[in-house]
Parts: structure tokens; sequence; C-alpha cells
């Protein structure tokens, strides 16, 4: 019979392979691989710390790993066991060192790999010796490549950053946000009330706590399937993060008025306008694939959205239809997702700077469409999850520079007062360890008459 350890340490392994060898999503890939077997809460919450913890460390595990041997020329699925061995001795000081050797053995020989295993338990074995001097800073190393290691960040990247914000902001932006964020969501106004939806968790003996600057945002601890939850299948709640809740308010849509969310899927923000204009009014959902539209409906579906109407359209690519039709239009730009690595760790692992070089491009396309549809004296409010200052500060400038009727308005004056000192020449950069967020970043512009 095998274990319960074996078991989620395969699923883990799994996950791992889908992320680094198939290019999955690692959140995605977690949860197709949970619901194949059956876990309990622990053990689903040990193969969640494995997985995350193995990729937000990848490139200081690989680092350490070929002090040991050279992973460029072994076998993918050895590869990514001997990560999740060294993560466990390295990281976790609940996993015996013994234990995290002899279940990376045992998943070779689970997984048809018999003669490799000596190597894997040769390796970190070597590891479990070596631990203690396999620290960082390490002396051999320059401060760029000690902070690429030490927050598992490709250096050019953190060469970049470094270029672009100065060391201290870019090691803040490389820093974890400074305490566990849990599972955010944002209430249903239409449906609940916070309050009255902190008690309904309760009952479920799940714990609710209000959010750090909006009121319709809570915070759980919550480490289950949550669309399984029957509040949520009612449409009391959507998950959401706090920063990417701010967007909607920032575009401050008024009840009665034609709205446009340019990039909406899977429909949160779309939705949010809608809950903020008390259902009144129209607010277009936008994306260019139909299956990520089929996303959008089920929402608008479960949330009681009726204002919102999806559509397949491709925001890059102006349509003469929609010329100056929108009260307001938001673009929430596909981007590199560099904001929310402390949720999906894998996405740093994905980033290339050719991949940001084409990012800009579609966002600058997608910019100079939508700002068309704005009316006179209509507002247009830019957002992305990065902390790039390419895909953001630079975006909006050279925007400016191209589109003299549109100018900066004061975002200051649509944030939570917590939150607005943040606010700088019309715009907002939000990073996970100063402000316990995602990292967004948050834009809004007016059309002059």
């Amino acid at each position: 019979m095998v274990s319960s350890g074996t078991k989620s340490r395969q699923i883990a392994l799994k996950v791992l392979m889908e992320v680094n060898r198939d290019g999955k999503y690692a959140n995605i890939s977690l949860k197709d691989n949970l619901r194949t077997v059956d876990l309990s809460a622990r053990d689903v919450a040990f193969v969640a710390q494995l997985v995350y913890g193995a990729l937000e460390r990848q490139l200081t595990l690989d680092y350490f790993l070929n002090k040991f041997t050279t992973l460029k020329k072994a076998n993918p699925w050895i590869i990514n066991i001997l990560r999740l061995g060294a993560y466990q001795i390295l990281y976790l000081d609940r996993v015996p060192d013994s234990a995290a050797v002899n279940e990376a053995v045992n998943l070779c020989k689970k997984n048809g790999l018999f003669a490799l295993s000596g190597l894997v338990n040769g390796v970190l074995r070597n590891i479990v010796r070596s631990k203690e001097s396999l620290r960082l800073p390490d002396s051999s190393l320059s401060r760029t490549e000690n902070m690429s290691l030490l927050y598992s960040y490709p250096l050019w990247l953190t060469e970049k950053w470094i270029k672009d914000y100065g060391e201290q902001t870019a090691e803040h932006i490389m820093q974890p946000p400074s305490a566990g964020e849990g599972l955010s969501i944002r209430v249903n106004t239409l449906k609940s009330e916070p309050e009255k939806l902190i008690e309904e968790f309760s009952k479920q003996g799940i714990h609710a706590e209000k959010g750090l600057y909006l009121r319709e945002a809570l915070r759980l601890r919550y480490t289950g399937d949550i669309e399984e939850d029957s509040l949520y299948k009612n449409g009391y709640f959507t998950v959401q993060g706090e920063s990417s809740m701010l967007v909607a308010h920032a575009v401050a849509p008024k009840p009665g008025q034609t709205v446009l969310d340019a990039c909406s899927s899977p429909g949160g923000k779309a939705i949010h306008m809608a809950e903020l204009m008390g259902n009144k009014g129209r607010v277009y959902a936008w994306d260019v694939h139909e299956h990520r539209i089929d996303l959008v409906r089920a929402n608008i579906k479960r949330m009681g959205a009726d204002p919102v109407i999806p559509g397949v359209m491709d925001a890059s690519c102006y349509s003469p239809e929609f010329d100056e039709f929108f009260d307001c239009v938001l673009i929430d730009a596909p981007c590199s997702g560099l904001g929310i690595v402390h949720k999906k760790p894998d996405v740093k692992l994905k980033v290339t700077p050719d991949g940001l070089k084409e990012l800009v491009s579609i966002q600058e396309r997608i910019l100079d469409a939508c700002s068309k549809y704005v009316k006179p004296n209509g507002v247009l409010v830019y957002s992305t999850c990065t902390v790039n200052k390419d895909e953001n500060q630079d975006m909006i400038s050279n925007f400016l520079a191209d589109h003299k009727e549109f100018y900066k308005e004061d975002i200051a004056l649509y944030l939570p007062a917590p939150l607005q000192d943040a606010a700088a020449d019309g715009m907002i950069q939000l990073i996970p360890y100063l402000h316990n967020t995602d990292g967004f970043f948050i834009a809004r512009l007016r059309k002059r008459v």
C-alpha cells in the first residue's frame, strides 16, 4: 500500500513536471491533479506547499544541486525529484532529512527510474551533509548574483529591476509579502454584506476576516477547493485579490453609464463594476478567445451581474462601431504577471526578455485601439498585475506623448486612505512586500472635451 506521504509527493512531482516540461500553469495543474486523488486536507496542504515552495525556490535549489551533479544532463523526472527532495531538506524543518531522501528514492522507483535511484540518494545525502554550508549570500558571487539567488529570480530580471528602481526597491519587489495573505475574496454586495458572510463562513468552521483596504474584501484561511463551497456556487462572493478590486474603484463607474472591460476574462472586474453601478447600466466584457468568454458568462450567471454583456473581441484591433461609445474604458492588459509571483511562482520561471518585448507591443496596440472608444470627457483606466516599468509607467508616458487628447487624473482621489500616499503622478504601483497585496499598477486618464 502506498503511504499518504509518497502519494502526496507523487502528485507534487507530476505538477512540477507539467509546469517545467509542459509549460502548464502551476495553479491549474495542481487543481487538476488534486481532483484525481483522495487526500486529507492536511495532505492537500502539504502537496501545495511542496509545489509552490519548490517553484518559488527553484533557481536557488538548482544552484545548490549543481554543486553535486550536472542538472543539464539529467533526466527531467530526476531533476524534479531532486528539487523536491532538496526543498524539503533545506527549507522544511518539519520533514526529517531521512524521510526526504527515502521518499525521493521511492519516487524514482515508482516512476520506473530504478537505475537512477542511487544517484538521487547520493546527491540528496550530500545536500544533507552540506546543508549548513549551503547558505546565501555566497562570498564568491556579486551582490546582484546573491540577490538573484536569495529570492530565486533570473539574474537578468534582477539587474533590470535594480536599474529601474534602485537596489533597495528592487529588493522590496523581490521579497514576498510581509504577512500571509490567505485567500482573498470579494463579497457580492448585491446579494450579501461582508459581516453576514463572515458569520456564514464561521458556521462552516472557516475563519474569515476583513480585508486591509476595501469594505467588500475578506481574507479566508482556506485550503480546500473554494469553488465547491455553496456560498461560492450561489454567487455570494468571488475569488479576487484586493489590489485587483481597486481597479473597479479607480474606474468609478456611475449608475446608467456604458462601460467597457476590454480584456475581461474571467470577468471579475466587469462584474465588480456592475455591482458598483448597482446593476444599472451596461458593462461590455470582451476577450479574444471564446472559451475565456465562456468563463465570463458562467461568472455573470453565478453572480447575478445582469448588466454585463460578454463578447468575443480582439481589443488590439480597432472597431469603428464603438468609436467614442463608452463613458469608461478599462484595459486590464495582458502582462508578465510579475506582481503575483508570491501566488504563482512559476511566472518568474517563464518570463523572458523577448517575451516582455512582445507583451509591450501588444499592450501598446490595445491602448491605442481602445482609447478611441472613450467619449469626450470619458475615463480610460489602464492596469496590470506586474511591476515592470516598461509595461506600466513607461507605457503610460509613451501613450500620453502620442495621444495629447488624454491627461492623467489624480488617482489618489479614488483610492482608500491608507494607499493614497502610495500614488504618484496620477498612477499607483503596489508592491507586495510594502503593501501586503498583489503587485499591481493602475493609471487613470481623462479624455479632453
